[in-house]
């Protein structure tokens, strides 16, 4: 394999965007994964080879080793099909969740099966994550942007930039809520609508008749809301699975 050890995992790959790695050197891994995938890869270089693209494309959009969206995403689906060893579920559900969330540009018949994926992607993560945990709330890695493509995906780097504040400044907008309320947060992010169901809620999406189970960050956020009532919030994604955050009451209709 050609890429350093810190990389030739998916979470070595993710970490590129929290340790701020200079776009000339995803590039750099980015190529050498190209090259590793053209000449028999296994699932799991193949399953890098997405992540490598979707990083890049957050640090880098118009860098010109970034795959088509579209091509990405036909590769993903391959994978999909295949045989796919267990120490290799928890990266592949994860990174499928995230690009195959369904939207009016994007509704192949893997999307259907978003709530299968999420559930073993829940799995996988109580079976490998549980002891590392511990309790601890899993990172939201990424965020249900308005844009399409690549650019449907909002890290929380970008989020850090629309307020311009120290860490621990930070830290208290995102426990208070009030990073929600920021014009250039909701500017970013798409907002989603669905109904209350018991500790959950059931987000609509735009395929008929598919509603996608889906947490809050935080538990309290659903006090005060009604079972069955409609409310609307964003979407963040963990490997634990897509978590609502600044949940809100509305009429409209789905």
């Amino acid at each position: 394999m050609y890429c350093t050890s810190s990389t030739d995992v998916s979470s070595g790959i993710l970490s590129c965007l929290s340790n701020n790695i200079r776009p000339d050197l995803i590039e750099n891994i980015a190529t050498r994964y190209k090259f590793v995938c053209e000449h028999n890869p296994t699932v799991r270089e193949r399953i890098n080879f997405v992540y490598v693209n979707v990083v890049l494309s957050c640090v880098k959009l118009e860098s010109q080793h970034i795959q088509p969206y579209h091509t990405l995403i036909s590769q993903l689906c391959q994978i999909l099909r295949e045989q796919i060893p267990l120490s290799d579920n928890l990266p592949l559900y994860f990174i499928t969740v995230v690009l195959l969330w369904p939207h009016q540009n994007l509704r192949l018949p893997e999307c259907e099966s978003l709530g299968r994926y999420i559930s073993l992607m829940k799995t996988a993560y109580h079976s490998e994550m549980k002891e590392v945990m511990n309790g601890k709330r899993p990172v939201l890695h990424f965020f249900l942007g308005k844009k399409k493509g690549y650019e449907r995906l909002v890290n929380i780097g970008e989020i850090k930039k629309c307020i311009m504040v120290g860490q621990d400044q930070f830290a208290t907008v995102w426990e208070n809520g009030k990073i929600w309320k920021e014009k250039k947060v909701e500017e970013l992010l798409c907002r989603v609508t669905g109904k209350v169901k018991g500790d959950f809620i059931l987000a609509y999406t735009c395929i008929p008749n598919l509603m996608v189970e889906v947490p809050p960050l935080f538990k309290s956020e659903l006090r005060g809301h009604a079972q069955g009532s409609r409310v609307s919030f964003f979407i963040g994604f963990s490997l634990k699975g897509p978590v609502a955050v600044d949940i809100n009451s509305t009429t409209t209709a789905a």
